[in-house]
């Protein structure tokens, strides 16, 4: 997000010393001068106009933009000049976008009535075992026993798979032998056969899975398991696909007891168990944390719902891991705010806020006397039985305390009871109410087709409460297909949407109000935007997609991390600059309009260095059967487009084939895009890779002549063809006279390289042995060069290599000059960028010749006492006279010189501040300090846990002991953090881009540094024609040095972080709810509300299960 931000401060103290400023430039200055005189305003316009005449002569005798332009007009006189029609792009792209999800919709459809057969038709059996399953491959392989025996590498897929068969992923806190698990892996495997014939059907289909109920994952096709940590806590039902396609949204409200009984252990667990039920929810869920003992207040300064975004989410996590516990509980007053909050909800009128479905209270306390009747009588009994909250209760820590007035909340307000006796429970017991949610979908038996929005990587929250709340939707026949939001792949595929339909049980014998599970299939984001009309968007242009929270799905600048698991939701306006014409957009693109608008609004350069404002053409229209609505921006330049006549031929791609192949002394840089359809090029093939690939392509063009996109391969051999003649003509003028005419100095420099890029993706480089400058701007389109010439297509841009220190090692710095061609047949259009490589000499003894001046005036050659400048227009340093400068040729001015930037920014120079999102920083984890033992204490007083005989005979005793014991034995050492234990982390970060202010074309003051004993005064002046700013000043004073902190001049990207206040003071931006919600059915019944379960395992079964987990785990 791009904030304008004007330097009113600056401006003020100008206005205040501008008197004192003019008498001394008037009396006192000239006469401390001894003869000498910093040059007047009128003398800098002279010579930054005199600059400016020799830089357009570029166009004579070294960068012949005027020519090449000829040369592009003849090239293409035989073809046509087409429009850019931006509505019927979008249109054609968006359905081309819904048929292609569509298909995947067929398929899931497809998978779910299988698995709802088999399940139908399967007789339970108590006494299944491992062996009498089916081709069943563990995901989790690493000894190599089982799936990665029949794998091949795909490179579809990135990693080995096997297209046959599926394979399965099992928490390590299931007991993978468990009967409800045999039972379900054996009907399940059914599906192996409409995975396959999905698969082979469309060839564009990925990952296919079925996520149940009881906690496996089946995919396909099969794979090994992609760990991320040393224990594997993967659980599919806490997945956010799996949470959006298992119920509807919510309202919560988690209601915690920090009465002083709680102080200690069961405060510990009940903090990790709310950021357990936080990490469940999704963005189309609201929530709010609320804490009691003698009173009830907010948790934190988030009064009210908020949405379970990743940044509140992230807050709530903080302020809940600060509560402490203290004085007597009264859950009465706990309830009655948590009624009065759900009531301020109901009757706001805020846009934007509330789920307006599924409403609940998670109450967490050690146990309780009062059951808060006369609360719930009141508050929640005289509601139409719709509209009532569900009451979700949780038994705390290891406490006397009874706990059968929690029982009846429960079971009495349609929710459900669960017991959180240990850390290593916490996971389990949250997810208890997983059925419970799903009811009311399941009673519906509806088509909730979804699909997924954004959210984190390979490791999924944990829930609890989702069974309840799909019960309504079991019992009707109903089927809603759900579309989200993007998260990472854990397979490996990056960044992905899911659509996902829940699973019914509709065995005659089962209960017809609990859902088997969800079946997801994976749309990637680069399979959507494979569908973007690349070639006329051309370099600038670009496709987008949001859903109804205004979350992106795909951007151009929407940055991906592999690595990094917990990913944020990014919201349009995050992304994009708002203003209240994008503001709008977002609107009417949420509420599914088609429409376009064009929006003048601030661009950021690809590098990030740099921003400029213009005006936009905006193309939106909702994607059909889907909760997406895609968008189209094309810069105000990309109107118009050369349309070749005339197929790609034989003859053609001979002539291309030795184009590409002349070993002349010129290299030819290829652009890594797809020329023919089979290509395997990716953005990791370098030039020479890219143009052998073709080269051998084009060889076997008989074989397979359609495969060539023509209008890229006809662009492709005119460019090669100009390019040719364009650069033996700039070659021949790489010697360039340097001073103006007429002078009697004639010294001349060479120019390093010159080059062409084109909108073909070729880019010529003479001499060969230069090509290497230009290989990091492979792709011509990716870079800020080529952008921005096109942008300021009248002008010469020059770029400095972008520093933030001293240039070390480096005799003479380059600067790249650039000028675009535009083709002027009927329409102007972008053809290429022109460019050469020049030395800082050059530019030096440029500036020195057009600013000679009598004996009287200090010029740029008196580098004692005048300091020259050519800066750029985001402020950094182009060229300079005095040595000490040279090595910070490409620095930001603020850190160059800290005084002079002060004062150009808020006169010649304005700034924008971005705030970025999804930036990333360094997390050194928490110090601590190195305790005796070397092992990490997986959880609090687990020695106590592991002799609590009733903890034993539980259930959940194999989830506990697998995640406490096996992180007790195989865990690193707790020690302080080291530099090694680096890890990257997603955060907010801050920087600002520089531009020129277009009213102001020259300035000039005193400058007061470190003290009033010495001044200097500066004078400053645009270049015509150029993106360059000439000053001149004073020497800096001796023993000052100001740091561009010192001034407030931002530049580089700095770590910020967002104020509570700001963060709970923020205005909910509009979103639009599903369309339908399942919280409520008639048919709803409750039989089993809570409660522990009493089958026990045995304990020395499941400590050698657990120790040979570890040594396995240790000895692979």
């Amino acid at each position: 997000m791009l904030i304008y931000t004007p330097k009113r401060d600056v401006m003020a103290a100008r206005c205040t010393s501008s008197a004192f400023q003019t008498f001394l430039l008037v009396f006192v200055l000239p006469t401390l001068s001894f003869g000498m005189n910093m040059p007047n305003e009128t003398l800098v316009r002279t010579w930054a106009e005199q600059l400016g005449r020799n830089i357009a002569g570029f166009d004579k005798r070294s960068l012949p933009f005027t020519t090449i332009r000829t040369f592009f007009d003849e090239s293409t006189k035989e073809s046509e000049v087409e429009e850019v029609n931006g509505t019927a792009l979008i249109l054609e792209m968006a359905d081309q976008v819904a048929q292609m999800l569509g298909n995947k919709t067929a398929a899931l459809k497809r998978a779910v009535k299988v698995a709802e057969s088999a399940a139908a038709r399967h007789n339970y059996s108590e006494n299944i075992k491992e062996s009498n399953l089916v081709n069943y491959y563990k995901s989790k392989d690493d000894a190599c026993i089982s799936v990665c025996k029949i794998l091949e590498y795909s490179e579809k897929f990135r990693q080995g798979i096997n297209a046959s068969v599926s394979s399965v992923h099992i928490p390590v806190e299931i007991y993978d032998k468990d009967p409800e698990i045999l039972n379900a892996l054996k009907w399940s495997h059914e599906l192996d056969k409409v995975f396959r014939e999905n698969y082979e059907e469309d060839k564009e289909i990925l990952w296919q899975y079925f996520g149940s109920q009881t906690g496996f994952m089946r995919s396909f096709p099969a794979s090994k398991w992609r760990q991320t940590g040393e224990v594997d806590l993967y659980d599919v039902r806490r997945r956010p696909w799996y949470t959006q396609g298992s119920s509807s949204p919510k309202d919560m409200l988690i209601l915690i007891d920090t009465s002083g009984s709680v102080v200690g252990q069961s405060l510990q667990l009940m903090k990790v168990a709310v950021k357990s039920i936080l990490d469940t929810l999704g963005e189309n869920d609201f929530v709010q944390i609320v804490q009691f003992a003698k009173e009830a207040v907010t948790v934190g300064c988030m009064k009210r719902f908020v949405q379970a975004n990743y940044r509140n989410k992230k807050y709530l996590s903080r302020v809940v891991s600060e509560m402490k516990a203290e004085e007597m509980a009264n859950i009465s007053k706990g309830l009655e705010y948590a009624f009065d909050q759900f009531d301020q909800f109901e009757n706001s009128t805020e846009a934007g806020v509330g789920a307006h479905c599924n409403k609940m209270i998670m109450l967490l306390t050690d146990g309780s006397t009062d059951n808060g009747d006369e609360v719930f009588k009141r508050r929640n009994f005289n509601r139409p039985l719709k509209n009532r909250v569900r009451v979700f209760t949780y038994a705390v820590g290891q406490n006397p305390n009874p706990v059968k007035d929690l029982k009846w909340m429960a079971c009495a307000n349609r929710g459900y009871f669960s017991e959180i006796p240990a850390m290593g429970a916490i996971r389990a017991r949250v997810q208890e109410y997983v059925e419970v949610v799903a009811r009311p979908l399941a009673l519906k038996h509806t088509d909730y087709v979804k699909w997924t929005s954004s959210y984190s990587g390979a490791h999924g929250p944990s829930l609890e409460y989702l069974p309840v709340l799909s019960r309504p939707a079991a019992l009707g026949d109903l089927k809603e297909l759900k579309w989200g939001n993007i998260y990472n792949d854990s397979l490996g595929l990056g960044l992905v949407v899911t659509v996902t339909l829940p699973v019914y049980n509709r065995a005659p014998s089962g209960s017809n109000q609990t859902i088997l599970g969800v079946m997801g299939i994976d749309v990637t984001t680069e399979q959507m935007k494979r569908y973007s009309p690349v070639w006329q968007l051309g370099p600038s242009g670009y496709t987008f997609a949001i859903n109804t929270n205004g979350y992106v799905i795909f951007h151009p600048s929407l940055k991906i991390h592999d690595d990094i698991e917990d990913t944020p939701n990014l919201d349009f306006l995050d992304i994009e600059i708002e203003s209240e014409a994008k503001d709008k957009l977002r609107g009417d693109m949420i509420d599914g309009k088609n429409g376009v608008v064009e929006i003048s609004s601030f661009d950021l350069s690809v590098d990030e260095n740099y921003v400029h404002e213009e005006r936009r053409r905006y193309f939106y229209t909702p994607i059909g059967n889907t909760t997406f609505s895609l968008g189209l921006s094309l810069p105000s330049y990309q109107k118009f487009i050369v349309k070749h006549s005339g197929p790609f031929t034989k003859a053609n791609a001979t002539e291309l084939i030795k184009l590409l192949e002349e070993q002349e002394d010129r290299a030819k840089l290829l652009a890594p895009w797809k020329y023919y359809k089979s290509s395997e090029v990716t953005d990791s093939y370098n030039s020479s890779d890219v143009v052998r690939d073709l080269v051998a392509a084009l060889q076997n063009y008989s074989q397979s002549p359609d495969t060539f996109d023509t209008e890229m391969m006809k662009q492709l051999h005119l460019d090669l063809r100009v390019s040719n003649i364009s650069i033996k003509m700039m070659k021949d003028m790489m010697r360039v006279t340097l001073t103006s005419p007429g002078s009697a100095d004639n010294d001349t420099a060479n120019i390093t390289a010159v080059f062409m890029a084109t909108y073909g993706g070729l880019t010529t480089v003479s001499p060969k042995s230069m090509s290497s400058v230009l290989e990091r701007y492979q792709d011509p389109w990716k870079s800020a060069y080529f952008r921005r010439a096109l942008h300021y297509k009248q002008t010469f841009m020059f770029h400095a290599l972008y520093t933030t220190d001293y240039q070390e090692n480096m005799t003479s710095p380059t600067v790249m000059v650039t000028h675009s061609v535009f083709g002027s047949k009927k329409e102007e259009k972008p053809v290429a960028v022109i460019g050469a490589i020049v030395d800082h000499d050059f530019l030096l003894q440029m500036m020195n010749s057009s600013s000679k001046s009598g004996d009287s005036v200090y010029s740029c050659k008196d580098v004692d006492n005048a300091v020259c400048f050519l800066l750029d227009d985001g402020a950094f340093v182009v060229a300079a006279n005095h040595p000490d400068y040279h090595l910070q040729i490409g620095r930001f001015l603020g850190h160059v010189d800290a005084g002079l930037m002060e004062q150009l920014y808020g006169s010649v120079y304005h700034r924008v501040e971005e705030v970025d999102y999804q930036a990333t920083c360094v997390d050194y984890g928490n110090e601590t300090s190195a305790a005796p033992l070397s092992f990490r204490i997986p959880s609090i007083n687990l020695v106590f846990e592991l002799l609590t005989v009733n903890w034993w005979n539980s259930v959940w005793t194999w989830a506990v002991v697998n995640l406490n014991v096996y992180s007790w034995f195989s865990s690193p050492p707790t020690v302080a953090a080291s530099s090694d234990d680096q890890e990257e982390k997603i955060c907010i970060k801050q920087r600002a881009q520089y531009y020129f202010n277009p009213n102001l074309e020259e300035t000039n003051g005193i400058i007061y540094p470190c003290n009033e004993n010495c001044t200097r005064d500066y004078l400053a002046r645009r270049v015509p024609d150029t993106n360059l700013l000439f000053v001149i000043i004073s020497p800096a004073c001796p023993n000052c040095y100001e740091p561009a902190s010192s001034k407030n001049l931002v530049q580089e990207p700095v770590e910020m972080a967002l104020a509570d206040n700001d963060l709970c003071n923020q205005t909910a931006r509009y979103r639009r709810n599903p369309a339908k919600c399942y919280d409520f059915d008639t048919r709803e019944t409750n039989p089993v509300c809570g409660g522990p379960l009493t089958s026990p395992v045995s304990v020395v079964l499941v400590v050698v299960a657990t120790l040979l987990t570890v040594i396995s785990a240790r000895l692979s």
